[in-house]
């Protein structure tokens, strides 16, 4: 196997999405549930009202069963190569955006980044730093970038085989607040 930290970003993905997809159905549910545990505990989740989650493309962890818990939720839709955040209420009527991702109906009411309190995120790739690695669209880089997005704590969620000490990043990639993984959650210093 080729050593990771030097294959360029587009290898990396590759190699880390062709890992995740090897994980079975269990193990996949499994640490799914585990991540949601953790989540719950932590402080940012308790302490969040409003919520910026994700619907779950491919193999990426599933949260959906916390979009059941008393919050306000909200999920992204890609219009013009940008995220926006849209009200979400479980079982509510969803369809592909630009991106491809199941998201809600682009006349569905939006949310502003001041009623956000908590951003959840999922990831191709994450280093111990809290640096990302997505899978390449720059679309949760765009959103994050923005300065009424930016200052909102953002959770960054993997499992725990897409930890990496090290990911190659850009001066303009933002790190996440938090990382978590079925192992368990964790802030960035």
């Amino acid at each position: 196997m080729t050593p990771r930290l030097h294959l360029d970003k587009a290898s990396l993905r590759r190699q880390l999405l062709a890992e995740r997809r090897s994980l079975s159905v269990v193990e996949r549910q499994q640490y799914s549930q585990a991540i949601e545990v953790h989540l719950q505990a932590s402080s940012l989740f308790q302490r969040a009202t409003t919520v910026l989650s994700y619907w779950p493309l491919g193999a990426e962890p599933d949260l959906r069963s916390l979009l059941l818990q008393p919050k306000q939720w909200a999920l992204p839709r890609c219009q013009n190569q940008r995220l926006y955040a849209h009200c979400y209420q479980f079982e509510q009527p969803l369809a592909k955006d630009c991106a491809g991702v199941l998201a809600p109906l682009a006349d569905s009411l939006t949310v502003s980044p001041a009623e956000i309190d908590l951003l959840i995120v999922p990831a191709v790739a994450v280093d111990k730093e809290g640096y990302r690695l997505g899978y390449g669209g720059g679309y949760y880089d765009r959103l994050r970038a923005d300065p009424a997005w930016r200052s909102i704590p953002a959770i960054v969620v993997a499992y725990a085989a897409q930890i990496m000490s090290e990911l190659p990043h850009d001066p303009w990639d933002i790190p996440f607040s938090a990382v978590c993984t079925e192992n368990g959650y964790w802030l960035i210093d």
